[in-house]
Order: structure tokens, then C-alpha cells, then sequence
């Protein structure tokens, strides 16, 4: 076989034994825990004479075992496409606590490809989630075969050496495991066969590789940790795993581990790359590479985008899309449920198994189908299901497998023709160096070493559910509703079961959210706080319906809308991210009016929340679409964000299912600013080389063109911005805080009104404008013609940002943004049915239109001769005109230098010592306790708290910070606008004259808000 130990050179290695072999389940260290990583000080082998030598020697030796183990898996392997990841960093924290600088103190989120994120590292520590099937552990593996790939053929001999590890099989206990224990769990995954050359590495070359940054381990599987699985208290269970990774790499090492969200880590201080799904251009790609033809495309294309069909989430997934492939190209139709395709799989795989002579189609006594393929599922989806309900991880030894299946069959000829097609089937595997089902000859203690597994976790929850599914009475609804152990089999059994067993459960999981609400009435308006079960039983009904054009029953739909409110009522900024993450589970009206009042809010989380949240639904609304449309013009308001930040934005709007393209609609919002400027430039440069006869009078036009043709549409444009309903109002740049100390709040601007108020105040703005002009720059007649020019650009720049904004909130989703409708987007907004414009054109009779048409123009031109020829009779001298430019020149140099330079030296200055105040800070602060609090109320400022909160999250901790949780909400109610306190439990005065000073802070807010999610317990 390609990639197995015989067909490898070199690849034996002496001294081997079954105790070290690669997925072995009870993995024995011999000797005391203290003991060298190679055995006795006197079986310590020798340091290897040649370091670069022996390096792409022990690169070759992992690249071969890494691929015969991708070969004994045989998924996905080379075929999957790149994949996608928001990676959430708080700016490149190490594991050390070393930054780049005093100006990284905020967190930030990017969208990137995974294979960059892995290979190019800005940090040491990285949580890598993503759902059951979306390919982190192939991305895992195809990203240290390609880095050791590069070693082994000295591309990069100093690049880091990958380690690829399974968690699956760590048995050590939450208070037995320590660094010891990793290392050498470490060392016996790695190692194929004891190999001398693994236990050399790790004697004399790991530590130090680990303090030179040279070494990357990646932990996979974290969240199938035996002692995590069987926990009913998530963090308890994780917390000293995390804390011990953290431990093993504090030196300077680089670690990636790989989990899914449900009982993974949640981990301080650790960069976060959360998995998208597949866009449909990655859909197309890797449908491509497995073969698919046009034909198969059209076949399949109601599944990808039609929600309705019930696949369009599950085939983001690389896995499902793999599955869909193989089942047209097999089965020559399309499914028409997504367990079809698990159920496909795994038939397909038995029947190429099974031998020819066997019948596979004969009937039990009830006339039932029990061939051996029937009886080999049942047996699957038995042997699932106790793997999934009892302790112990999800692998047994394989004399316990050889049990399970000798209780099964009938005779022993059964019993043998099980484990055959098992191991030729591959659904379940076993340690790669001695395949399920061989004839070694191995002893009992050699068999009992190595453990049997399904292939994928998909597979086993598939099974699982189906063996609940058709035995209803296996688990009580109630514990399947609640227990965590059961959490995957109910999502399945919710989304696939029949009526016989769903509604028991949806009975079991309305009870829980009654309870719920009963206790939130008994709290009243005190506060209200999600429990641990409540998370449990909303997270899971999310996991089944979102992506899926059904609701839940009305029962639960109810009282899931019922908590909603009142966590948007009366919980803390967590509680209400808690409840948009809800939104797929809501009616359509209710999902709207959540998203509105996310979006019209001013917390950045909660907008970003409800983005991602609507990508979950299986179609997107008009209202929603709009809402997403007027979210955009809002941005314009919002500070401004770096290019990762947007990019992550870009790849929100990307996987909404929606029939237009948001991110080009996003650049033409974007660009409305630049555009105003340009128009106002072209302007300007008009009025200034309509007379170059002088260079005054050049240079005094391009001050007056600047002064008059610039400010006013600039101005006017964001004002009408941040006016109601074009945008959400909330305005935080500079012009804006200009606009409002001037006495222009933000007020609501119908459309109609919008038109005519453009109209009208250019008008009057060109007219005062023009007087000015005409008697500073142009005193001669001829100039008549440039100042008819420079009016008209005046009055198109200031009409033509909020016209482009007036589309960008009113066009159609089939209203494509050209470049010629962008430049003239002024005429082409009249063709909307409800411009004020329009409407007054269809109520003008044609004969009175015709006329005003004909007269208007010659008016207007004689007027402005008429303006022209009195501007004529008022002569300035050359000298006044100059003495005049000059005076206007050296007031503006008086007026704006000395505040340039305030604003160049004084953000510095106060840059440098707000660092060494949030680095004092954050040092007093990050043990917990009260020390938090004292060092938060003892910073000057906002901005400042909410960094000092970002910092302290940064801090690489295995366990949640020890905080009191009551008194850190305390603190976010009143910062949310809670009624003022003389005192409160748990805040000194001082604290609260801060809170106070500090009330209404939407980034502060943010950071403590999910500060406040950390500390939940899971």
C-alpha cells in the first residue's frame, strides 16, 4: 500500500514495543514520572553528531508515518480546498506577555486562509474551532506533511518541525496531568515504533527547539480528551490541560490545538481561528477536483443554494461536500436528506468489502432484512452508541471489540466475517502500524494495546443517532435534552428523527426553557442571567435548526422569544450577545427588530454578533437586507478600521445568502468620502487655472476654491450621513463632533425632505459663494463662463455623495453599481420609483413641464449675466487683491499650525504614558480578585480601562480569571445606564464616580462584556 512502513526504507526501527505505538489507547511510560525522555540515564541515546542532518532524517521519518496514517484514514487527503478562518487576535500577544510596541493595545479580527495563518504564525498560542466535519484535522495534518516536506528536502532545514498529535487518547486524569506526562504522550505519538531517532530528539533537541521557536505541536482532537468528554462541567475538566500546554511552551514553543467549540477550550490570551464554511466559489473548486462535470453541477445546484432542500449548511462543510460527491457519482441521483449521505457512505464502504460470495441480501425469521450488511450496520450503530453513552473516551482496546462483536454474531464464521469487512472497510480504524483485523501473532497483552476507533467523529454521531432513532426508549428525552454527552446525537435526531422521537425531546427541551423563564420571574427586574442549562438546551436547538428553513415547534419558538426579551431587557451587553446568537430560532419579524437594535446600537460586538448570526438563517430577508445595507452607510461614521478588521467584515457580508454582492456594495460606501473630495477638487481646480495670468491669482483661487468648493459638500455630506433612515445615526469621527458643537444633532431626514434640503441649500451655498468669488478672483466679464462651471461642479459635489448613499440605501438587490452609475449616480437615482424628484414630474402636467424646460434655462442665464455685469462695476487693485491674499494665508497658518501640532506631539506623548500605565496595570491586575478592580478604577480615561481589560485577556491562563462575576456586571449595569448607586456591594465609591464618568463607553462595555463570557460557566 502507498505510504505504509513496507514500502519505506529505513522505516523499521530496533528495540520497538506495542507500549509506544502511535494511537495506543493505555499509553505506559516505564519508570517514575522524573525519569529521561529516553528510559534510564544509562539508555539515553547520544546526541546526534550532525544537527542539520539528523534534522531532515527525522523529518522524512514523520513525513512517512504522517502519510500512512492519512493513507489508513483515507479522507479528503490532497483534495480539499483552501479553507477560510476569522482569526480573532488581541495584536500578536506572545506567550511571554512581549508586545510590538505601545500602540498594540486592541484587539483586532481578521478573515485569512488557514494555511497562511499556520505557516506564517504571529503568535504562540492558537485555538483552531470549526464544526464536526470542517476539516481541521486534514488541515492540520496536509499543513505538517507540506512543513515537513520543506525539511526533509532543504527548502527551509531551520523551519519550525511539525508534531502532529491526537488527544484521543490521553488518559491522564485532570489532576494527573503535568508537563512530564504531555512530553512524554507527546513523544509516544510521535514516535513510529519506538524509534531510536524520536527518543533522541526528544533527549537532546526538543526543549531547546521549543525555546528557539523551531518546533510547532499540533494537538488535535483536544475536545475527544477522555477525561474532558466525561465531565459534566466543561472549564473544570479543560482548565488544567490548557494550563499544562501553556506550561510545556511557556519557554517560547508554538502550539496549535484543534477542537471543536462544544467542550473545547476557552482559553485567555490565545489567538482564535474559528472555521468558516465554504464559500460557493470554494464549493465549485473543490467539486471540480473530485471529478464533477457540468451536468453533475446543475444536478446538485438546488442543494447548494436552496435552503429549503435542508443541505445548503451542511455543504459548506468539506466533509458533507466530499460525501455529496461520491453519493452522485455512486448513486447517480441526489439525496434527498443529508443523513442519506453518512448512510450512503457507510453502505457503500461495506458492500465493496464484503467478499462476492456472500449473500448480502438475506432475510431474517421476521422477514427483516439481517444480511450481513444489515447485521454489520445494526452492529455499527449499537457499538456508536455505547461509545457515545458510556465513560471512558470514544476508543476501546481491541479485546473489548472483539467481545462486542462476538456478542453480535451467531457463529463464529459471522464473527470472523465482521472483523474482515470492518478493517477492509475502514469506518473503523485502529493503531496505523497493525491494521484492525491483521494476523500478527501478537500476545494478549500486545492486542489490548491498541485501540479501536471510528474513522470520523461524523461517522460515529451519525451511527449514534441512529441507533436512538430507532430505538426511542434508549435514552430518556430528558437526559438527551441536557446531558452534554448527548448533545450531537440530539442536534441529528432533531434535524433527521422521526415524530416518535423528536417530540419527546422537544417536550424535554421545552421543559428546561419553562424553567428558565419561571426563574427569571422569581428574579424579576433585578437582573437577568442565562443559566449553564439554559445555554446547553439553546445552543443545541441553534446547532439543528439554523441553515434550515424550519422552526422549532411553537411551544419552544415561544419561549425561546419569551427569554430573548427579557435578556435584551434586563441582561448585561453578554446576555444580549447570548440572545442574537438565538436569532435563527426567532420569527422573521422578531429576527428583524433584534437585528435593527443591534445595528442601531453602538456596541461594535453586538453588531458583529448579529451579522455572523444572520448568516446562520437559511435565507436573508428584505428588511434584514436593508438593515445590512444601512449598517454599511453607518460604518462610515465609525472610526476608522484597519484592513484586517474590514477584511473580516468582507467575510461576514460573503456568507449571506443573499442574490448580491455586499463586499463590492461595502467598497462603494467606502468610497463615497474620496469621491466628494475628488468632485470638490476638480472643482477647485477649475476656479484656480481660470485665470493663470497671475500666480496670485492662482494660488488665491485654490484657496477660495478650496475654502468654498471643498467644506460645504464635505460638510453637507456628513451631515446627511448620520441622518435617520438613511443610516443608524451614530456618528464617532471628528467632522461629526464638529457638526454637533456647532448645534447640528442628528436628526430624521425622509427621503423626500432629503432631496429638496440638497437642492435648495447648494443652491443658496453656490449663490453666496459665486458673489465672493466674483469679486476676490474674477473682476473681468470674460469669466463668466469658468464661474457658470465651477457652479455647476460646486453643485454636483455636494448633491453627489448623498445621492450615492440615497442608492446604496434605496436601489434593489438587481441595481448593479457600474462605474458610469457611480460617476452619475445624481440622474440615475431619478429612476427610483419613490424619489421626490419623479413624483413631482408625474404631477406636472407635459405642456406645463415643456415650458418651464424651455424658460427656466434662459432665465437663469440672465440672471447670471445680470450678476456679472454689477460684480463688473466694483474694480479691486491688483495690490488689494494680493494684500488680501496674504492676510487670509497667514491667519489660516496662525489658526491651524499650532493645533497640527498639538495633534502631532500630543497623542504621541500621551501614547507613551498611557503604555506604561496600562503595563503597571495590567501587572496588578491580571492575579484576579480585587486587584482587578483596584487597578480599573485607578486608570484616567475609557479608552484606557478598555484597553487594561483587553490586556488582562491577553494573559495565556488555563482556568477563567478568579473574578467575582456578580461584582463585574454590577460595574457593566451601570455602565450600560443603570440607575445611579450611592453604593454597591463590592465598589468603593471611587469606583462608582468613575463608572459614572464612564457610563455609556461602547468599547469598555464590549471588553467587559466578554470578559463577563469568559466567566460563565460552562
Amino acid at each position: 500500500m502507498r505510504g505504509s512502513d513496507a514500502a519505506q526504507p529505513g522505516y523499521e526501527q530496533p528495540n520497538w514495543h506495542p507500549e509506544t505505538v502511535i494511537n495506543a489507547g493505555a499509553v505506559h511510560f516505564p519508570g517514575s514520572a522524573g525519569q529521561s525522555l529516553g528510559g534510564t540515564p544509562e539508555g539515553v541515546p547520544p546526541a546526534p553528531p550532525d544537527a542539520a542532518g539528523f534534522r531532515r532524517s527525522l523529518a522524512r521519518l514523520l513525513l512517512r508515518k504522517l502519510t500512512s496514517t492519512l493513507d489508513e484514514m483515507h479522507w479528503l487527503d490532497d483534495k480539499l480546498v483552501e479553507l477560510s478562518a476569522i482569526v480573532e487576535d488581541v495584536d500578536g500577544r506572545t506567550v511571554t506577555g512581549r508586545r510590538r510596541g505601545p500602540l498594540r493595545w486592541r484587539e483586532r479580527s481578521a478573515v485569512r486562509p488557514l494555511s497562511q495563518v499556520l505557516a506564517h504564525p504571529e503568535t504562540d498560542l492558537i485555538l483552531l474551532q470549526g464544526g464536526a466535519g470542517a476539516g481541521k484535522s486534514v488541515a492540520l495534518r496536509q499543513h505538517a506533511m507540506s512543513q515537513l516536506a520543506e525539511i526533509a528536502e532543504g527548502r527551509a532545514p531551520e523551519g519550525p518541525l511539525p508534531l502532529y498529535v491526537n488527544l484521543r487518547e490521553l488518559r491522564a486524569k485532570p489532576h494527573e496531568i503535568n508537563t512530564d506526562v504531555l512530553r512524554r504522550y507527546i513523544m509516544a505519538q510521535t514516535g513510529p515504533r519506538g524509534s531510536t531517532a524520536v527518543a533522541t530528539y526528544f533527549a537532546h533537541c526538543f526543549t531547546e527547539d521549543l525555546q528557539q521557536r523551531r518546533v510547532t505541536l499540533l494537538l488535535d482532537s483536544f475536545d475527544e480528551i477522555p477525561a474532558v468528554l466525561d465531565s459534566p462541567t466543561i472549564d473544570a475538566a479543560v482548565a488544567p490541560y490548557i494550563q499544562t500546554v501553556i506550561e510545556l511552551v511557556e519557554g517560547g514553543g508554538r502550539c496549535v490545538v484543534a477542537a471543536r467549540e462544544y467542550k473545547g477550550p476557552r482559553a485567555s490570551g490565545w489567538t482564535r481561528l474559528q472555521l468558516l464554511g465554504l464559500d460557493p466559489e470554494q464549493q465549485e473548486g473543490f467539486l471540480h477536483r473530485l471529478g464533477f462535470k457540468e451536468a453533475d453541477f446543475a444536478r446538485v445546484q438546488a442543494l447548494l443554494t436552496d435552503p429549503r432542500r435542508g443541505f445548503a449548511t451542511e455543504l459548506r462543510n468539506p466533509l458533507s461536500l466530499h460525501l455529496l460527491a461520491t453519493y452522485v457519482r455512486e448513486m447517480d441521483a441526489v439525496p434527498d436528506r443529508p443523513s442519506a449521505l453518512f448512510e450512503e457512505y457507510a453502505a457503500s464502504r461495506l458492500r465493496k468489502a464484503l467478499p462476492s460470495t456472500v449473500d448480502r441480501d438475506g432475510l431474517g425469521p421476521t422477514g427483516r432484512a439481517r444480511g450481513p450488511q444489515r447485521r454489520i450496520e445494526d452492529f455499527l450503530a449499537r457499538f456508536a452508541f455505547q461509545l457515545t453513552g458510556t465513560r471512558g473516551g470514544l476508543s476501546v482496546d481491541e479485546r473489548t471489540f472483539r467481545d462486542e462483536i462476538s456478542r453480535d454474531a451467531v457463529d463464529p464464521t459471522t464473527r470472523d466475517l465482521m472483523i474482515h469487512v470492518l478493517a477492509e472497510s475502514r469506518i473503523l480504524v485502529s493503531s496505523p502500524e497493525e491494521p484492525m483485523g491483521s494476523e500478527s501473532g501478537a500476545g494478549p497483552a500486545e492486542q489490548s494495546g491498541r485501540r479501536v476507533f471510528f474513522g470520523h467523529r461524523r461517522v460515529l454521531q451519525y451511527f449514534a443517532s441512529r441507533y436512538v432513532a430507532e430505538h426511542p426508549s434508549a435514552v430518556p428525552p430528558r437526559e438527551l435534552a441536557t446531558s452534554g454527552q448527548w448533545r450531537e446525537t440530539a442536534v441529528t435526531v432533531l434535524q433527521d428523527g422521526t415524530a416518535e422521537v423528536t417530540d419527546p425531546l422537544l417536550e424535554a427541551l421545552s421543559e428546561v426553557l419553562a424553567d428558565e423563564r419561571d426563574q427569571a420571574d422569581r428574579a424579576g427586574t433585578d437582573g437577568f442571567t442565562w443559566s449553564p442549562r439554559a445555554v446547553h438546551t439553546l445552543e443545541l436547538l441553534t446547532a439543528a435548526y439554523q441553515g434550515r428553513p424550519e422552526l422549532p415547534h411553537t411551544p419552544v419558538r415561544t419561549l425561546v422569544e419569551d427569554l430573548v426579551a427579557r435578556a435584551w431587557k434586563h441582561g448585561s451587553i453578554s446576555d444580549r450577545k447570548f440572545a442574537l446568537d438565538c436569532i435563527p430560532l426567532l420569527s422573521e419579524g422578531m429576527r428583524q427588530s433584534y437585528v435593527d437594535a443591534a445595528f442601531a446600537g453602538t456596541s461594535n460586538w453586538l453588531r458583529m454578533t448579529a451579522l455572523r448570526d444572520c448568516a446562520m438563517l437559511p435565507e436573508v430577508s428584505a428588511p434584514v437586507r436593508r438593515a445590512v445595507r444601512r449598517l454599511l452607510i453607518t460604518r462610515l461614521g465609525e472610526k476608522k478600521t484597519t484592513p484586517s478588521e474590514t477584511r473580516a467584515f468582507d467575510g461576514d457580508l460573503r456568507r449571506l445568502r443573499v442574490d448580491e454582492d455586499l463586499v463590492a456594495l461595502r467598497r462603494v460606501v467606502d468610497w463615497a468620502p474620496k469621491g466628494v473630495l475628488l468632485w470638490g477638487t476638480f472643482s477647485t481646480l477649475i476656479m484656480a487655472f481660470s485665470d493663470t495670468s497671475r500666480l496670485a491669482n492662482v494660488l488665491a483661487g485654490l484657496l477660495m476654491g478650496s475654502f468654498m468648493a471643498l467644506g460645504p459638500p464635505w460638510i453637507l455630506f456628513w451631515y446627511v450621513q448620520v441622518s435617520e433612515p438613511l443610516s443608524y445615526g451614530a456618528g464617532r469621527r471628528l467632522i461629526h463632533r464638529f457638526l454637533q458643537q456647532g448645534g447640528l444633532r442628528t436628526v430624521r431626514i425622509g427621503f423626500g425632505q432629503l432631496t429638496v434640503a440638497i437642492a435648495v441649500g447648494t443652491g443658496v451655498l453656490c449663490a453666496l459663494a459665486l458673489g465672493i468669488l466674483a469679486l476676490l478672483v474674477f473682476p473681468k466679464a470674460d469669466s463668466l463662463v469658468w464661474v457658470l462651471v465651477w457652479m455647476l461642479l460646486t453643485v454636483y459635489a455636494a448633491l453627489w455623495g448623498p445621492s450615492l448613499l440615497y442608492a446604496v440605501r434605496r436601489s434593489s438587490p438587481s441595481w448593479r453599481f457600474s462605474a458610469t452609475r457611480v460617476v452619475f449616480v445624481v440622474p440615475y437615482v431619478l429612476v427610483f420609483e419613490n424619489h421626490l424628484i419623479r413624483r413631482l414630474l408625474k404631477k406636472r402636467p407635459p405642456l406645463r413641464t415643456a415650458l418651464s424646460a424651455a424658460v427656466i434655462p434662459p432665465a437663469a442665464l440672465g440672471v447670471a449675466k445680470a450678476v456679472n455685469y454689477v460684480l463688473t462695476l466694483v474694480w479691486f487693485a491688483s495690490q488689494a487683491r494680493y494684500i488680501l491674499f496674504v492676510i487670509f494665508g497667514a491667519s489660516l497658518a496662525y489658526t491651524s499650525a499650532p493645533p497640527l501640532f498639538r495633534r502631532a506631539i500630543r497623542p504621541l506623548y500621551r501614547e507613551l504614558r498611557r503604555h506604561r500605565a496600562l503595563t503597571r496595570a495590567i501587572a496588578q491586575g491580571s492575579p484576579g480578585g480585587p486587584a482587578f478592580f483596584t487597578a480599573l478604577f485607578g486608570l484616567r480615561d475609557a479608552d484606557e480601562a478598555a484597553a487594561y481589560v483587553v490586556g488582562i485577556r491577553t494573559v495565556p491562563r488555563g482556568a477563567p480569571l478568579d473574578l467575582d462575576r456578580q461584582a463585574l456586571r454590577r460595574c457593566i449595569a451601570l455602565l450600560q445606564g443603570g440607575p445611579p448607586a450611592r453604593s454597591a456591594p463590592g465598589i468603593s465609591p471611587e469606583a462608582l464616580a468613575q463608572l459614572t464618568k464612564w457610563q455609556g463607553d461602547s468599547r469598555l462595555l464590549d471588553e467587559l462584556g466578554r470578559l463577563d463570557e469568559q466567566l460563565r460557566t460552562r
